[in-house]
């Protein structure tokens, strides 16, 4: 059922009243909850705030490994937002959206200057599971809709929150709308530095911006270059070393590098009556599944062998039933990476879209000193994930793969460049080009 359009006053003074309660409730948690779940604080990223939300998915409508991102011309419901709540009843859940500039940060705009029609309305598709041993209430929304909808191109967040605590959001999950006024090409090799070529990829790359009048194109034009999904190492800020005319050409042999990593590690749970080859046994109880994986090897001084992944994506679906939304079910997968002694100064954590590409206590491994091995627990739907060990230095936010992973030029690793435009005189960053290259072509 649709509500009534809300004053725009009061829906940012309760937005903002929102994000302080938040904040506030950070300090007043206990220590009986995991700090992923204390660290109560609003945040512009795809994240899960609600302990009984699981596999939050945002992505193109019909292809469930493909970016969040809809054309501005056909984006009337494109994408599609879903998730499980382990409750056993119906919530009336609400989304709203907001704008947010290139660095992920809401933009100074009113809700109707990027808004039109409803400022927040309900997600009224829900369905019970069934056949599974995990209980939940499958939610899913195709979204934009015709009466809310976005106005501008940009970084969009969709936050959910029920309907009668509209303080305390239970899922927030970032989009993006896309008005191409551009031609991207990209060129991705081995690092040009002798002291990079073995481990390291240089992403040369020329944005054209056709007939698309730019205005200072120096300082109006706001590039990203993320790899894979990781958000901790993406490249932000980068300026063109040369502009001709519409053509701007981003060639360096230092600021534009990525280390190229190892291919991702994968495991298989799509059927839970047979074990694939890297699952070593499955106990199924009464109440829930156990997956146990084979213990990892640290691969620090391994040779590149060449595996097909899906660079650390996962694809939630079971090869048991005819409807994965319902009748999927989750087990909880145990991981193990031997190692001698703990790392000191830091921390070892799985990286992957398994845990949303965080770093945080979510994705944390805990060292057993008995069996001298870090070891992890996740609750997973059933699918196929992928994923590598990444270590994390005390007080750094950007992992280091090599140290457990050993890193090679070789790597096929996908690269999204974004391009953002702020027109002089305006208060948003337009998103006016994006096309992501594979460093395999």
């Amino acid at each position: 059922m649709k509500t009534d359009k809300p004053l725009h006053n009061f829906t940012c003074m309760r937005h903002l009243i929102s994000i302080i309660l938040l904040i506030a409730a950070a300090g007043n948690v206990t220590g009986q909850q995991e700090d992923y779940y204390m660290e109560e604080y609003f945040r512009y990223k795809t994240h899960v705030y609600d302990t009984n939300i699981h596999s939050l998915q945002v992505h193109q409508a019909g292809a469930p490994l493909a970016d969040p991102v809809a054309k501005k011309e056909q984006m009337i419901e494109s994408l599609r937002l879903s998730f499980d709540d382990f409750r056993d009843n119906i919530r009336d859940y609400r989304y709203t959206f907001v704008h947010c500039n290139a660095q992920w940060q809401p933009s100074d705009l009113l809700v109707t200057d990027y808004l039109q029609g409803f400022e927040e309305d309900y997600i009224e598709d829900n369905s019970f599971s069934y056949n599974t041993r995990q209980p939940f209430i499958h939610y899913s929304l195709r979204f934009p809709q015709r009466d809310m909808l976005p106005l501008l191109s940009g970084n969009y967040l969709l936050t959910v929150f029920q309907d009668e605590s509209p303080d305390k959001p239970v899922l927030s999950a970032r989009f993006m709308i896309l008005d191409n006024k551009t031609a991207i090409e990209a060129n991705i090799r081995q690092a040009s530095a002798p002291t990079k070529m073995d481990h390291w990829q240089e992403v040369d790359f020329t944005i054209n911006t056709k007939s698309f009048y730019v205005a200072n194109p120096t300082q109006n034009i706001k590039v990203v270059v993320q790899q894979n999904g990781r958000e901790d190492n993406k490249l932000i800020g980068i300026k063109p070393s040369e502009v001709s005319g519409n053509s701007l050409k981003y060639d360096y042999e230092d600021i534009n590098l990525f280390m190229g990593g190892n291919e991702f590690r994968y495991f298989d749970i799509q059927n839970l009556k047979y074990q694939s080859d890297q699952v070593q046994r499955i106990n199924i109880f009464s109440d829930k599944n156990q997956v146990y994986l084979y213990p990892d090897n640290r691969r620090t001084f391994s040779s590149y062998v060449y595996n097909e992944d899906i660079n650390g994506k996962r694809l939630i679906k079971t090869t048991e039933y005819e409807n994965t939304a319902t009748e999927a079910d989750y087990a909880l997968v145990h991981f193990t990476l031997p190692m001698e002694n703990p790392v000191a100064d830091g921390g070892i954590y799985l990286l992957g879209e398994l845990n949303y590409w965080e770093l945080n206590s979510r994705s944390r491994m805990s060292y057993n000193y008995h069996k001298k091995a870090y070891e992890k627990k996740l609750y997973l739907k059933q699918g196929y994930y992928n994923y590598l060990y990444a270590f994390l230095e005390d007080g750094s936010e950007k992992a280091d793969i090599r140290l457990l992973e050993n890193s090679f030029y070789e790597t096929v690793n996908d690269y999204t460049i974004y391009v953002y435009y702020n027109r002089p005189g305006t208060l948003y960053d337009q998103l006016i080009g994006m096309k992501t290259f594979s460093s395999g072509e």
